[in-house]
Protein backbone atom coordinates (compact mmCIF):
# COMPACT_ATOMS: atom_id res chain seq x y z
CA UNK A 1 0.00 0.00 0.00
CA UNK A 2 1.38 3.69 -0.98
CA UNK A 3 1.95 6.00 2.16
CA UNK A 4 -0.02 9.21 2.31
CA UNK A 5 2.12 12.01 1.60
CA UNK A 6 0.09 15.42 3.05
CA UNK A 7 -0.65 18.14 0.49
CA UNK A 8 1.80 21.05 0.24
CA UNK A 9 4.89 19.18 1.57
CA UNK A 10 8.39 18.45 -0.25
CA UNK A 11 7.21 14.80 0.09
CA UNK A 12 4.31 14.92 -2.09
CA UNK A 13 6.20 17.15 -4.75
CA UNK A 14 8.83 14.25 -4.64
CA UNK A 15 6.58 11.77 -5.26
CA UNK A 16 4.38 13.38 -7.57
CA UNK A 17 7.35 14.29 -9.40
CA UNK A 18 8.96 10.55 -9.56
CA UNK A 19 5.45 9.31 -10.83
CA UNK A 20 6.18 11.24 -13.72
CA UNK A 21 10.10 10.90 -14.13
CA UNK A 22 10.84 7.55 -12.48
CA UNK A 23 12.67 7.26 -9.07
CA UNK A 24 15.69 6.02 -10.86
CA UNK A 25 15.71 9.14 -12.76
CA UNK A 26 15.23 11.42 -9.82
CA UNK A 27 17.94 9.34 -8.22
CA UNK A 28 20.64 9.58 -11.50
CA UNK A 29 19.75 13.65 -11.60
CA UNK A 30 20.70 13.92 -7.77
CA UNK A 31 23.65 12.18 -7.71
CA UNK A 32 22.38 9.93 -5.05
CA UNK A 33 20.80 6.62 -4.51
CA UNK A 34 17.31 5.88 -5.19
CA UNK A 35 17.33 4.74 -1.53
CA UNK A 36 18.08 7.94 -0.85
CA UNK A 37 15.52 9.63 -2.97
CA UNK A 38 12.66 7.49 -1.78
CA UNK A 39 13.87 8.46 2.24
CA UNK A 40 13.40 11.86 1.17
CA UNK A 41 9.77 11.41 0.02
CA UNK A 42 9.00 9.46 3.18
CA UNK A 43 7.25 11.80 5.95
CA UNK A 44 8.03 9.22 8.62
CA UNK A 45 12.29 9.81 7.92
CA UNK A 46 14.10 12.67 8.84
CA UNK A 47 15.78 13.29 5.65
CA UNK A 48 15.11 15.71 3.66
CA UNK A 49 15.56 16.81 -0.01
CA UNK A 50 18.49 19.61 -0.48
CA UNK A 51 17.37 22.94 -2.50
CA UNK A 52 19.54 22.60 -5.12
CA UNK A 53 18.21 19.12 -5.94
CA UNK A 54 14.91 19.86 -5.99
CA UNK A 55 15.57 22.69 -8.59
CA UNK A 56 17.06 20.20 -10.74
CA UNK A 57 14.25 17.88 -10.12
CA UNK A 58 11.73 20.53 -11.20
CA UNK A 59 13.60 21.38 -14.13
CA UNK A 60 13.89 17.60 -15.37
CA UNK A 61 9.87 17.47 -14.24
CA UNK A 62 9.27 20.42 -16.63
CA UNK A 63 11.06 19.33 -19.50
CA UNK A 64 9.55 15.67 -19.38
CA UNK A 65 6.25 17.23 -19.78
CA UNK A 66 5.36 18.40 -16.32
CA UNK A 67 3.10 21.59 -16.55
CA UNK A 68 4.29 23.20 -13.39
CA UNK A 69 7.34 22.80 -10.89
CA UNK A 70 6.44 20.70 -8.11
CA UNK A 71 8.64 21.86 -5.78
CA UNK A 72 8.33 25.56 -6.72
CA UNK A 73 4.74 25.58 -6.01
CA UNK A 74 4.99 24.03 -2.70
CA UNK A 75 7.60 26.10 -1.60
CA UNK A 76 5.64 28.96 -2.84
CA UNK A 77 2.03 27.61 -1.53
CA UNK A 78 3.72 27.21 1.96
CA UNK A 79 5.32 30.56 1.68
CA UNK A 80 1.68 31.80 1.28
CA UNK A 81 0.29 30.14 4.13
CA UNK A 82 2.53 31.91 5.96
CA UNK A 83 2.41 35.65 4.69
CA UNK A 84 -1.22 36.31 2.90
CA UNK A 85 -2.66 39.36 3.75
CA UNK A 86 -6.22 39.39 4.51
CA UNK A 87 -7.12 41.86 2.25
CA UNK A 88 -6.59 39.43 -0.96
CA UNK A 89 -8.64 36.44 1.08
CA UNK A 90 -12.19 36.64 -0.91
CA UNK A 91 -11.02 36.68 -5.09
CA UNK A 92 -8.26 33.87 -3.84
CA UNK A 93 -10.85 31.99 -2.03
CA UNK A 94 -13.05 32.19 -4.69
CA UNK A 95 -10.98 31.00 -7.30
CA UNK A 96 -9.62 28.23 -5.05
CA UNK A 97 -13.14 27.16 -4.96
CA UNK A 98 -13.95 27.30 -8.96
CA UNK A 99 -10.87 25.24 -9.08
CA UNK A 100 -11.74 22.77 -6.50
CA UNK A 101 -15.22 22.48 -7.85
CA UNK A 102 -13.52 21.69 -11.56
CA UNK A 103 -10.95 19.08 -10.63
CA UNK A 104 -13.37 17.48 -8.08
CA UNK A 105 -15.70 17.26 -10.73
CA UNK A 106 -13.33 15.69 -12.52
CA UNK A 107 -12.06 13.21 -10.07
CA UNK A 108 -15.25 12.00 -9.60
CA UNK A 109 -15.76 11.10 -13.81
CA UNK A 110 -12.47 9.82 -13.76
CA UNK A 111 -13.38 7.32 -10.91
CA UNK A 112 -16.90 6.67 -12.23
CA UNK A 113 -15.43 5.70 -15.38
CA UNK A 114 -12.41 3.22 -13.47
CA UNK A 115 -15.72 1.75 -12.36
CA UNK A 116 -17.62 1.09 -15.12
CA UNK A 117 -14.77 -0.15 -17.34
CA UNK A 118 -13.39 -2.66 -14.93
CA UNK A 119 -9.97 -3.50 -14.36
CA UNK A 120 -8.78 -1.06 -17.03
CA UNK A 121 -5.37 -0.01 -16.09
CA UNK A 122 -5.42 3.13 -18.08
CA UNK A 123 -8.42 4.22 -16.54
CA UNK A 124 -7.34 3.48 -13.51
CA UNK A 125 -4.07 5.64 -14.18
CA UNK A 126 -6.22 8.47 -15.08
CA UNK A 127 -8.42 8.58 -12.26
CA UNK A 128 -5.90 8.38 -9.93
CA UNK A 129 -4.40 11.52 -11.72
CA UNK A 130 -7.97 13.31 -11.34
CA UNK A 131 -8.19 12.59 -7.76
CA UNK A 132 -4.60 13.82 -7.36
CA UNK A 133 -4.96 17.61 -9.10
CA UNK A 134 -8.32 17.16 -6.62
CA UNK A 135 -6.09 17.05 -3.54
CA UNK A 136 -3.55 19.73 -4.93
CA UNK A 137 -6.55 21.77 -5.70
CA UNK A 138 -7.39 21.37 -2.16
CA UNK A 139 -4.39 22.41 -0.82
CA UNK A 140 -4.86 25.36 -2.89
CA UNK A 141 -7.95 25.94 -1.39
CA UNK A 142 -6.17 25.56 2.26
CA UNK A 143 -3.47 28.23 1.47
CA UNK A 144 -6.53 30.48 -0.01
CA UNK A 145 -8.50 30.22 3.53
CA UNK A 146 -4.97 31.23 5.37
CA UNK A 147 -4.27 30.44 8.69
CA UNK A 148 -6.15 29.93 11.92
CA UNK A 149 -8.71 27.28 12.99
Amino acid sequence: MTKFREPITFNRALTTLADLIGWDRCAAICGVSERTVRNWSDPDTDTEIRLIDARRLDQAYLAAGGDFAPFHRTFALQLGLETREPADEAPAITAAAATIAKEGGEAIAAMLDAATRGNCGVTRRKAKREVKEAIEAMGQGLDALGEGD
